[in-house]
C-alpha cells in the first residue's frame, strides 16, 4: 500500500502581492518543498497579478479560489464553499492560514473535511488592521485551530494571556535570507531606502512628515520608497505639499530590490505596528544600519539599540528625524552599525526556522 505525501496549502489573500507575509511564506512554501517531505501549494482567495512579485518554486502549485478579485463579507458562504470543493479535490490535509482573518473561512471546513488549520499570525494579537471581525476569527482560532504560529515570544505570551487558546501556540520567526555575493557596505551612498505596501499601517504618511524635516537639511541626499499601494494618491500630495518631491521618491512596485539594498546608505521604518518585519530582516542581510519606530513587536527583537541600529519611540518623528540626521552626519557611526548589522541572527537562520515548521506540521498531519 502507497502512503500519501502530506498535502501542505498555503492560504493567502493573493499569493502575487508584494507584502511581507507573501514574501515570507513562499520563503517557507520553497524551502519546505526542497524537502521532498511535502506536496505543497498555494491557495489564494484571487490572484489580481499573471505573475507572483516573488519566485515560487516551480513544483508548487497555485490555485484560486476565485478566477478574479472578489472582496466582502457578503460573498462568505460562496466562498467557504468553494474553498471546501478545492480541499476536497485537491486533498489538501493541512491548510496554513498566512493570514489569521483567512481563518474565518478554513475553521469552518475542519468537520466536514477534517482538514487541519494552522493559523499563521503576521501581525500581532492587539492589532485588527483594515477588519474589525479580526478579533473574533482569532478567539475563534485559540478554540479551533490545530496550531497558532506567532512571530515573537512576545506575541505568544499575548495570546497566551489573552485568548487563553486550546491548541499549541508556537513562536517562529521570520527568516533572515543569504545575500549572495555578499552584500559590501557602501559608505559613501546618499541614499535613505524605505520599501513596503503604501497602506496605513507602514506609515509612509509618517515617513513623509520626517523627510520634510531631514531632506531640506541635506540636499545631496535623496530617500527612496519601494512599494505600491493605496495610499499613493494621498503620499504624492503630502510631498509634493512639503517640496521635497525631488528627494523623496515613490518608486513603486520594483523588481530588482537587491540593488537598492546594496547601494543604500540605511534602511528606515516608520510602521505603526508589525508582527516581525522582514524588511527589517533583509536591510540586516544587507548590512544596512537601520533607524525604525519600536513598535509593540518586531523591531526590539532584530535591532540592537545603538549597536547596529537606533529605536525610536512609536510616533515620535522629531526623533526619528533627529536620528537619521544624525546618521546622515556621522559615516563613522554608519559603518559600526553596518559592521554589527549580522549580530544575534542565528535565530533567524532559515534552516532553523523551517525545522521549527516541518516540526509544527509533523504533529499537525
Amino acid at each position: 500500500m502507497t502512503t500519501r505525501t502530506p498535502h501542505i496549502a498555503f492560504f493567502s489573500g493573493d499569493v502575487t502581492r508584494s507584502g511581507g507575509t507573501e514574501n515570507v511564506s513562499i520563503l517557507i512554501a520553497n524551502a519546505l518543498v526542497q524537502r521532498h517531505e511535502y506536496e505543497i501549494s498555494f491557495v489564494s482567495l484571487f490572484e489580481e497579478a499573471s505573475e507572483p512579485f516573488f519566485r515560487i518554486d516551480g513544483a508548487i502549485a497555485r490555485y484560486t479560489v476565485y478566477d478574479k478579485p472578489t472582496h466582502g463579507i457578503q460573498h462568505y458562504f460562496d466562498t467557504v464553499g468553494r474553498l471546501r470543493k478545492l480541499v476536497e479535490s485537491r486533498h489538501i490535509d493541512v491548510l496554513v492560514d498566512i493570514d489569521g482573518i483567512l481563518d474565518m473561512y478554513s475553521l469552518p471546513l475542519k468537520h466536514r473535511t477534517g482538514v487541519k488549520v494552522i493559523s499563521w499570525e503576521h501581525f500581532n494579537y492587539h492589532q485588527n488592521p483594515s477588519v474589525p471581525y479580526r478579533k473574533l476569527t482569532r478567539r475563534w482560532a485559540a478554540h479551533k485551530a490545530d496550531a497558532i504560529v506567532t512571530l515573537t515570544e512576545a506575541d505568544r505570551k499575548l495570546y497566551e494571556e489573552n485568548a487563553h487558546p486550546k491548541c499549541p501556540v508556537i513562536a517562529i520567526p521570520n527568516p533572515m535570507q543569504r545575500i549572495t555575493p555578499e552584500s559590501v557596505y557602501d559608505a559613501t551612498s546618499k541614499t535613505i531606502i524605505s520599501s513596503g505596501r503604501l497602506t496605513y499601517q507602514k506609515g509612509f504618511d509618517m515617513l513623509v512628515d520626517v523627510a520634510a524635516q531631514v531632506l531640506p537639511q541635506h540636499p545631496d541626499w535623496q530617500w527612496l520608497i519601494l512599494g505600491e499601494g493605496e495610499d499613493r494618491p494621498m503620499l504624492e500630495e503630502k510631498i509634493a505639499r512639503a517640496g521635497i518631491g525631488g528627494q523623496l521618491i515613490l518608486k513603486g512596485r520594483v523588481d530588482d530590490m537587491d540593488a537598492y539594498y546594496r547601494s543604500a546608505a540605511m534602511f528606515v521604518m516608520t510602521s505603526r505596528f508589525e508582527g516581525l518585519p522582514m524588511v527589517l530582516l533583509e536591510a540586516k542581510a544587507y548590512k544596512l544600519p537601520i533607524v525604525s519606530f519600536d513598535c509593540e513587536t518586531g523591531p526590539s527583537e532584530i535591532i540592537r539599540e545603538k549597536i547596529n541600529g537606533d529605536l525610536i519611540p512609536e510616533g515620535d518623528l522629531g526623533s526619528m528625524a533627529e536620528s537619521i540626521g544624525s546618521l546622515i552626519e556621522n559615516t563613522d557611526r554608519r559603518r559600526s552599525y553596518s559592521v554589527m548589522a549580522r549580530k544575534d541572527t542565528d535565530y533567524f537562520s532559515k534552516e532553523v526556522i523551517v525545522d521549527l515548521w516541518i516540526s509544527v506540521l509533523g504533529s499537525d498531519v
